[in-house]
């Protein structure tokens, strides 16, 4: 990946410490996605396997709510692949 000067004429290679970024920034955000997952998506079941959710809570959120977390998990994940990819050309 390059990157454009200032007047945005010329490209110039990616030095190091702009790779080293790109890196953390997808590396933040698959961390992000890795977080939602385990929280949205393991905490619901496990709470109710051990009675521990109140009954008041209607069965549907403890379907949509999984489903929510999982796919922005796979969001981030995905953002993150994105950024990565521009680093290889």
């Amino acid at each position: 990946m390059a990157e454009a000067d200032p007047d945005g004429q010329s490209m110039r290679p990616l030095s190091d410490a702009r790779k080293e970024q790109i890196k953390l920034r997808a590396t933040f955000l698959n961390g992000i996605g890795i977080g939602v997952m385990l929280i949205g998506v393991i905490t619901p079941p496990i709470r109710t396997l051990y009675g521990d959710i109140d009954a008041q809570i209607h069965p549907i959120w403890l379907v949509l709510v999984p489903l929510a977390c999982f796919a922005l998990g796979i969001t981030l994940h995905w953002v993150g692949s994105t950024i990565l990819k521009g680093l290889s050309q």
